[in-house]
């Protein structure tokens, strides 16, 4: 029986990522006119699963699709996003420069909610690119019969991603201090935040090369809806790259905030971390302890229904009872199928890595297998002869980067991290989408 479930699977933790999905339901549906549908996260020490049906996460896709094929409200769109990243940004600018200590509980409380709303009214628009982009890029096979190898090498964007751009800037300046000024949320992620020290940019200078921009092909054969296919992909791979770049310096400011209040409220940062942002006053009343957030992150459920004002939220037997049910099911195989990224063939050993605190367990030469990639895993990427992942399409972090770097991807493999053990030999065959268990 087919899977009717869409999974996207991740290290995170509940007040870092949650603000997405707000962003994802009815802000979203007030710029686009369509939300996400019925959406369940699954956080569990530390992993969130997101889970939508399949079915209709790319029937948002296609109606997002048919909204953005108009090259005008693509450029609507865009004014849009900038609008709102200039207020986040001055709402950044304004944590910069507070005297956050000082603050009373009631100006601290609102200048979180400030930042909160501002960032998710930003991501209501950012919150259309996955599921257009996954959409676009099975409307283009259907139309132009290309395999997803083709697609990739057609829709690679006229801009190096901003992890490349970084460590060239890094290469060429060789100026730490500086690099660090521009750059100091890069290791960022949706589990916890740091600012690069210099030892982390010494490490990473030691390690980087220079990276050019990949060229692309044209396909002469592509009629006028297939071009503008391929345009939008080019283009939505972009917008999803600054996306990421304005997260990263979100959760920054964030976590500013969170260090305060948890400060104040005798929490530490990694309990407030597992905390949703409508308990924020709660916590500074002194209404939340630790031991009530600690069980929570053993086993949480997030439940938001389309229409809905706000979401359900389980723990205990309750979530994981759920949690049970959503469990995807694996079947034993020799060959796991995925999409081509980045084109290649490989032969080594997997290395299933979960989190990029991982990183150093990764030796050269051996496969990345991981949930997603996102730039915490640059120093682990570096190393590989080839990535697999479970999620992911044309645009994601993992087939950019490797198309950057050059060393075959497959992506969208759905259950690669379930299958695959850390030893396994396997040959990868980007080319073909395949995965085969050698032993």
């Amino acid at each position: 029986m087919k899977d009717e479930w869409f999974r996207w699977e991740r290290e995170a933790t509940i007040h870092l990522l949650f603000p997405t999905l707000e962003g994802s339901m009815s802000p979203l549906e007030r710029f686009s006119g369509f939300g996400f549908p019925t959406t369940i996260l699954i956080f569990r020490n530390g992993v969130v699963t997101w889970c939508v049906k399949e079915k209709e996460f790319y029937g948002l896709g296609s109606r997002l699709l048919k909204i953005y094929t108009d090259p005008q409200k693509e450029k609507q769109m865009v004014k849009e996003t900038s609008k709102r990243l200039k207020i986040l940004r001055k709402v950044e600018k304004k944590i910069d420069k507070a005297p956050i200590s000082d603050l009373e509980s009631s100006d601290l409380i609102n200048l979180y909610f400030k930042l909160h709303d501002t960032f998710v009214n930003y991501y209501g628009i950012g919150a259309i690119q996955e599921p257009l982009a996954m959409e676009a890029e099975i409307e283009l096979k259907n139309i132009g019969s290309l395999s997803s190898e083709k697609i990739a090498s057609l829709t690679i964007p006229n801009k190096l991603s901003y992890i490349q751009e970084a460590e060239n800037y890094l290469l060429q300046t060789k100026n730490i201090e500086d690099f660090i000024k521009k750059y100091y949320w890069l290791d960022n992620n949706y589990f916890e935040t740091k600012v690069l020290s210099k030892r982390d940019v010494k490490e990473r200078l030691a390690h980087i090369k220079l990276t050019k921009l990949s060229t692309r092909k044209p396909h002469s054969n592509l009629n006028n809806e297939g071009q503008r296919l391929v345009e939008l992909l080019r283009n939505f791979a972009l917008y999803q790259d600054e996306r990421k770049r304005n997260i990263l310096v979100y959760l920054h400011y964030l976590e500013i905030l969170l260090k305060e209040i948890g400060k104040r409220s005798n929490i530490s940062l990694h309990a407030i971390r597992d905390t949703f942002p409508q308990e924020i006053e709660d916590i500074l009343k002194g209404n939340t302890t630790e031991d009530f957030i600690n069980k929570r992150r053993r086993e949480c459920l997030v439940v938001w229904k389309t229409k809905a004002k706000a979401p359900l939220i389980l723990i205990g037997n309750k979530a994981k009872k759920w949690s049970e049910i959503l469990a995807p099911k694996v079947n034993k195989t020799r060959v796991i199928k995925g999409n081509c990224a980045s084109k290649g063939r490989v032969r080594g050993r997997v290395r299933v890595l979960l989190n990029a605190r991982e990183n150093a367990k990764l030796k050269a030469g051996e496969i990345l297998v991981t949930f997603m990639t996102s730039p915490d895993f640059m120093s682990a990427i570096r190393k590989c002869s080839a990535i697999v992942t479970n999620l992911g399409g044309i645009t994601s972090h993992a087939a950019i980067i490797s198309r950057e770097l050059g060393i075959p991807c497959i992506v969208g493999t759905k259950n690669a991290t379930k299958v695959l053990k850390t030893g396994n030999l396997v040959e990868v065959n980007a080319d073909k989408g395949t995965i085969e268990i050698l032993s």
